[in-house]
């Protein structure tokens, strides 16, 4: 039926196409090619141009016009922003470095003004989006706790007072299937309501439904009884009241409510390379699928599937004194729960038939501040801040490691209920483990940033943060019968940690004319603690330790020719350490997470935006990227490496001097878009877009089949907005269809390979993690305002 509903209104909407935002200037003093672009990098709304730190602001023009429906797609706007493996995200070349969700993001993800303290709190799509600021370098002095690398900052659209209005968006489109005949189709429905509710009230709710596809095919075998939801569907309702209860006092208050379901986009794995002796040569070849760079087919017997339910609830009361001085208390609940299974070996043999993860998130924040005036010499804002969450998760990997079926159920792997009388156990599968484990995690902390205007140019700033995180972790693993259990004994654990820390920023900005400002800043850094999710043995200690940077930086931002162009520039440079990373430890076949390296991170950014004539912009950011370990002594070797000291015996190595994971040396992005100067109901409208980055590796060891070369992806949009409300297009995504994986890991079965005497044989063979936009996307889009 889906499918169907989809066909339909694609080749019924053959004239319609995304909406283009209206450029509003705000600024009085802004040039007749500028457009003002304003931001909360400094939890105020700021002009661009006056913001002394580095900031890719994604408008939602840019949103619309380029059919960024989710964060990992905002990434193809902003150079400095990489996703890597399961949508984490790196800013600068730093990211999160491990998959246990008992360590922090070092990306914070902010949500209006609400710090997410898990990344899956931002699963649902882009939906009534003002814009999304991606802040390059640690913030987390002004947003909430631990923001180490980087920070997105989603910004919603406030309700508008004394305004009736709606605004209906539908996105069809056909995503390319690579190796199959036909395409996968695909719609998003969006729709918002702003409704006065009284004269100094307003009420906006939007919603959101999709149904989309992937490029990937599935050609599994399913055993009767089990799940594949593949296709990945999404539900969004989201409420904001907003109401001047007078002329100081402001109530905004935010309810919402997502689901998520299928693997598409998050679990869609193929095998790209297989080792000549891999066991995972006959399963495959029994799918029918052969390894490759553009495999996109892959295989499943268990279940494969994927719901995820987030939401919650905030509420911010705004005072303003008399003497210009506000003060701001936010208060918020977010949740989410999750339930999800895949195929580890994606194949429909049982290598690793079970992955399954169950969990329960709940995190309670609250926010005081007090903000000086702007306009005063001395500005700035101070606040208390206070942090609680809990996560109660359960996951479990268990599988035969392709065996027979006769040989699974003799002795001595003994599993299932058939099992050889001669067996002194049942075993759940031949290799598997199991973990159960509540988080709770408390975090308070005192903060404080002021700028102190020296002169009416020159402004110095400083500021400091004291935090206090406290977390706790109650452990059960390994419950349950495998022949080869990983991870760790059996036992029931309890691990706690507390610590306190300063973090701060010195800076200073300089105004030199009324178009160019100079900035620069030194500080430092904060993330705070977390634990390795498993005891790999019963006394481990499996706390991972705070991680700290330091950066400098400095920028100028300029506008010339009456502001038609605008260039801005920064340099950076950044020193982590304790850098939180995780590791494979072959002689317990598990991850570990651990406080194991030092990692420097440098280069330059550069954003153009010119208006050179009516109608026409061009928007333009490249980042020029150096991010290396400085030591990472206990970095995992990778099967039959010979290189830095590794060999049969030796399973890890120094990783000093080479580049992060997803640590592209340049990347840039460009978009020009014109619309036509007419005097009548219909403007005519073209858009182009191109993402380029150079050459990464996506593992730590580089791995030379975990390495993509450099690519150019480009995208397109033609339409015409009609009449005062009516926007219709056709557009394309990765129009060239630059086949490209999200990314590249290295097959875990084949990497603990054992002989028949249970001797280890390890092999070298690397799988693929492929995204909506991985193929190209045509389709049409039909927006309606009144």
């Amino acid at each position: 039926m889906l499918h169907r509903l989809a066909t339909i209104i694609l080749s019924s909407t053959m004239f319609t196409a995304p909406a283009m935002a209206q450029a509003v200037s705000d600024n009085a003093d802004a040039g007749p090619g500028a457009t003002e672009i304003v931001v909360t990098a400094q939890r105020r709304a700021e002009s661009l141009q006056r913001v002394p730190v580095s900031v890719t602001a994604v408008s939602q023009e840019t949103i619309r016009s380029q059919n960024l429906n989710d964060l990992t797609q905002v990434s193809r706007a902003a150079p400095s922003l990489q996703v890597g493996t399961d949508n984490s995200f790196a800013v600068r070349g730093v990211g999160t470095l491990a998959f246990a969700g008992t360590i922090d993001s070092s990306v914070a993800l902010a949500i209006d003004e609400v710090n997410l303290g898990r990344p899956l709190l931002n699963s649902p799509m882009l939906n009534d989006i003002a814009r999304v600021e991606v802040l390059n370098g640690p913030q987390g002095l002004l947003f909430g706790k631990n923001a180490s690398a980087g920070l997105l900052s989603i910004v919603t659209t406030r309700p508008k007072l004394g305004e009736y209005s709606s605004s209906t968006n539908i996105e069809a489109a056909m995503r390319s299937t690579p190796g199959s005949d036909g395409n996968a189709p695909g719609i998003i429905v969006r729709e918002t309501l702003n409704i006065p509710v009284s004269a100094n009230s307003a009420l906006r709710l939007s919603g959101l439904y999709a149904y989309q596809e992937p490029g990937t095919t599935y050609v599994g075998k399913p055993d009767p009884g089990t799940r594949h939801d593949l296709n990945a569907r999404s539900y969004s309702l989201k409420a904001k009241y907003l109401a001047e209860l007078s002329d100081k006092l402001t109530l905004y208050v935010i309810g919402d409510y997502n689901e998520n379901h299928g693997i598409a986009g998050i679990f869609d794995n193929s095998y790209r390379q297989l080792d000549p002796t891999s066991l995972n040569t006959a399963p495959l070849a029994a799918d029918g699928i052969t390894a490759g760079r553009e495999n996109l087919k892959f295989g499943g017997d268990a279940d494969q599937f994927r719901d995820i339910k987030t939401g919650g609830a905030q509420g911010q009361l705004n005072y303003l004194l008399d003497s210009g001085v506000e003060i701001s208390n936010i208060f918020a609940w977010r949740f989410y729960t999750q339930d999800q299974a895949v195929d580890g070996d994606y194949t429909s043999s049982n290598g690793l038939n079970i992955n399954a993860t169950q969990g329960r998130y709940d995190q309670f924040s609250n926010e005081f501040r007090v903000a000086l005036p702007a306009g005063n010499r001395l500005s700035g804002q101070a606040g208390l801040y206070w942090f609680k969450s809990k996560l109660d998760t359960a996951r479990q990997l268990g599988g035969n490691s392709y065996l027979s079926e006769a040989a699974a159920a003799a002795s001595p792997f003994c599993v299932g209920p058939n099992a050889a009388a001669s067996c002194t156990r049942i075993n759940v599968s031949q290799i598997g483990s199991d973990r159960d484990y509540i988080l709770d995690t408390e975090s308070y902390a005192a903060f404080g940033q002021l700028t102190y205007d020296v002169t009416d140019a020159f402004k110095l700033i400083a500021g400091g943060r004291v935090t206090h995180d406290k977390i706790e972790m109650d452990l059960s693993q390994n419950q349950l019968n495998y022949f080869q259990t990983l991870s760790g004994p059996r036992g029931t654990y309890t691990a706690d940690y507390k610590n306190t820390d300063f973090s701060w920023k010195l800076g200073a900005q300089y105004q030199a004319t009324r178009d160019v400002m100079f900035y620069g800043f030194y500080g430092r850094g904060y993330k705070g603690p977390g634990f390795n999710d498993s005891f790999p043995t019963a006394t481990a200690d499996v706390v991972v330790r705070e991680e700290t940077s330091k950066t400098g930086e400095i920028g100028i931002k300029s506008s010339f020719f009456d502001r038609r162009l605008t260039l801005n520039l920064s340099a950076f440079h950044t020193k982590f350490n304790n850098f939180q990373v995780q590791s494979f430890e072959p002689t317990l076949a598990t991850f570990i997470v651990q406080n194991a390296a030092k990692v420097t991170s440098k280069g330059i950014e550069a954003q153009v935006i010119a208006a050179p004539v009516t109608g026409l912009t061009i928007n333009g950011s490249a980042s020029l990227l150096s991010s290396k370990f400085d030591s990472f002594a206990g970095a995992q070797c990778y099967p039959t490496q010979t290189t830095k000291g590794c060999s049969a015996t030796v399973s890890t190595f120094d990783a000093s001097g080479m580049t992060l994971p997803a640590a592209p040396k340049f990347t840039s992005t460009l978009q020009v878009q014109y619309e036509v100067q007419t005097d009548g109901d219909v403007k005519p409208f073209i858009q182009g877009n191109w993402y380029h980055r150079s050459s990464i590796n996506y593992v730590v060891n580089q791995a030379p089949g975990a390495g993509i070369g450099a690519i150019d992806i480009f995208g397109a949009s033609l339409g015409a907005k009609i009449g005062d409300g009516m926007r219709v297009s056709i557009f394309c995504k990765n129009c060239t269809n630059k086949i490209n994986p999200s990314a590249i890991g290295i097959d875990s079965g084949d990497t603990n390979a054992r002989s028949p005497r249970g001797a280890a044989t390890p092999k070298l063979s690397y799988t693929q993690q492929w995204g909506l936009d991985s193929v190209r996307t045509i389709g049409l889009n039909f927006g309606f305002d009144f």
